[in-house]
């Protein structure tokens, strides 16, 4: 407790010392922290429930690989049990398959993402539109690389595979006006994963707030920019 009234003596102290201006400088950073804090506690919940939809579909991806790569794998020469064992393989990957479209109806095309977002903005006076930049399309997971050493494996057909595309938003506005912008993207009927956010207030009242956002897509590319 003497240490802390120390410190908050000594804190005090060189607030007496500063001008004016120091003086703002300094409350402004501590309230950009502040609201950084309460902005990324209002949005939490919705990080991670949209990080654990990519890593669902990643998680799906990597099953269906397995199960054609077993598929591949099994003796011709036990005719009888490889046709078994291959329906069931069948079976199972056609399940997992549909599992994977039933998270995609959910996506949002990336071009669709793009244009959605600056409806968004439009819709709201009070937001200022810094700067967008796009990301190329990265897969979410990659097929496993075989052993070069071991025999040829009868060939396997590749699963699709989901490429994320992100799109750093860079926008001004009250802090009101930025969350109420984030809060009509968490209310938009398809699936965007916000992966981070970055507040700064050194400008207050004016707020700027950096979004990186992501969807994910079959295709590698945008198509169109």
């Amino acid at each position: 407790m003497d240490s802390l009234k120390q410190t908050w003596k000594t804190w005090s102290m060189r607030l007496d010392t500063m001008s004016f201006r120091e003086r703002v400088l300094v409350f402004l950073a501590v309230a950009g922290v502040a609201l950084s804090l309460m902005f990324v506690g209002l949005i939490e919940p919705a990080l991670k429930s949209q990080e654990q939809m990519q890593l669902n579909i990643a998680s799906l991806q990597e099953e269906i690989f397995s199960l054609r790569e077993q598929q591949a794998a099994l003796d011709p020469a036990n005719q009888n049990g490889a046709n078994s064992e291959l329906g069931r393989l069948r079976a199972q990957a056609k399940a997992i398959e549909q599992q994977v479209k039933a998270a995609e109806n959910g996506l949002i095309a990336p071009e669709k993402m793009l244009a959605v977002l600056k409806t968004l903005m439009a819709e709201q006076s009070g937001l200022k539109l810094l700067a967008m930049e796009t990301e190329p399309g990265k897969p979410v997971m990659t097929a496993p690389e075989s052993d070069p050493a071991a025999e040829a494996p009868a060939p396997v057909l590749p699963a699709e595979v989901f490429y994320k595309h992100g799109v750093t938003l860079r926008l001004q506005g009250s802090y009101a006006e930025l969350t109420r912008y984030v809060a009509r993207l968490e209310a938009l009927p398809w699936t965007l994963q916000l992966e981070s956010v970055r507040l700064d207030a050194r400008a207050h009242p004016a707020i700027e707030l950096t979004l990186k956002l992501n969807t994910l897509s079959r295709e590698a590319t945008w198509a169109r920019l």
